[in-house]
């Protein structure tokens, strides 16, 4: 009996200091820069797999890489003035481009034969700025503006085909100014049967969040910074009852307050705050030993492992975005022509019973 104990005592001593070694000595990531992009501003990514990525950005250009970034292949959806601020992609061939704008400047693209020729999904009208959009892996989507007056400026397709204004798929009114963000393409979300939005502009910064088969978005009041040209900048919903929300100011001198916090339970949490300067730009939640938190802006990027509570500085280029594939796959993306992905360091050997 007494042997029996000691075995079970011997397990979970094991099992925690397993843990506990994960927790305390999970190495950090490093950034592999690549040097073969073109020199311009990148703010939209897409990675679809190991070897297959989406770049959107400024001048009207797409990137498209199917060799891990090895090599490019660029193309232009319009003219050569629009900004693609987000880019979604469904696999080597098929991405949607979005760009931003007044003026009819906000349009949808869509190619089906990696890159080669792009048709117009969806226009905006004059007065709407689109902002970002999902997918869903059944191919649902959603677009979120900023609002006009005391309407919304959302479009949803069902299946990219049809594009559709649904201005009334929100619970509430927008308050006064009321938009988003068009820094990384992060202010819309989809993940685990849940959407997510972040808004910004005004009074207070929301959450407007629905469940993959949801009618209306209900809105969410958070503790973000709010005001012109401040609150929430990127979203990532965990589940429908948690997610994250990063943002802050864009004048850097002028930020109050934490900038990265988590829902859970009707409540927010402040993560501690990262080793960059000003609003962030982007985010994404990965699990490698842990959970990690990315995120970036122009004065940086950074990454935080939520089990040792911990940031570290990943590279202090002008990065406004990061985007994952999984786990297996983070690309950051900026200004000069800056991408580079992210290497994981190898997992540590774990204790076995033998050597308690």
């Amino acid at each position: 009996m007494q042997l029996t104990r000691f075995t079970q005592f011997s397990s979970t001593l094991a099992l925690a200091a397993a843990v506990n070694l994960s927790a305390v000595a999970a190495e950090p990531p490093k950034l592999k820069v690549l040097e073969n992009l073109e020199k311009q501003l990148w703010i939209g990514a897409a990675p679809v797999s190991r070897s297959t990525i989406w770049l959107s950005g400024e001048n009207g250009l797409v990137a498209h890489s199917d060799d891990g970034g090895n090599s490019w292949r660029y193309s232009q959806p319009g003219q050569d003035d629009l900004q693609f601020r987000d880019i979604e992609a469904i696999d080597n061939r098929q991405a949607y481009a979005l760009s931003i704008g007044d003026d009819g400047q906000s349009k949808v693209y869509f190619t089906d034969n990696g890159g080669a020729n792009w048709r117009m999904r969806y226009r905006a009208e004059a007065d709407t700025f689109l902002n970002c959009m999902d997918l869903s892996p059944n191919g649902e989507a959603w677009v979120f503006g900023d609002s006009v007056g005391d309407s919304w400026r959302i479009v949803r397709s069902p299946g990219g085909r049809n594009w559709i204004k649904a201005y009334s798929a929100v619970s509430q009114k927008p308050l006064s100014n009321e938009g988003g963000f068009a820094s990384s393409g992060s202010c819309v979300r989809f993940n685990n049967q849940t959407w997510l939005v972040g808004t910004g502009n005004a009074d207070t910064a929301r959450v407007l969040r629905k469940g993959g088969f949801g009618i209306r978005f209900e809105v969410i009041d958070t503790p973000m910074q709010a005001g012109p040209n401040a609150g929430i900048w990127a979203v990532w919903p965990v589940d429908d009852e948690q997610f994250y929300i990063a943002g802050g100011h864009l004048n850097t001198d002028d930020n109050e307050g934490e900038r990265l916090w988590y829902y859970d339970g009707d409540e927010f949490s402040a993560l501690p705050e990262p080793p960059l300067q000003g609003a962030l730009y982007s985010l994404s939640v990965v699990e490698h030993q842990g959970r990690w938190i990315l995120t970036s802006n122009p004065s940086g990027a950074a990454a935080y492992h939520e089990p040792s509570q911990k940031w570290f500085k990943l590279t202090d280029a002008n990065v406004w975005n990061v985007q994952c594939h999984s786990d297996i796959s983070c690309w950051f993306v900026g200004k000069d022509g800056f991408a580079a992905t992210l290497v994981w360091k190898p997992e540590p050997d774990r204790p076995t019973n033998a050597e308690f």
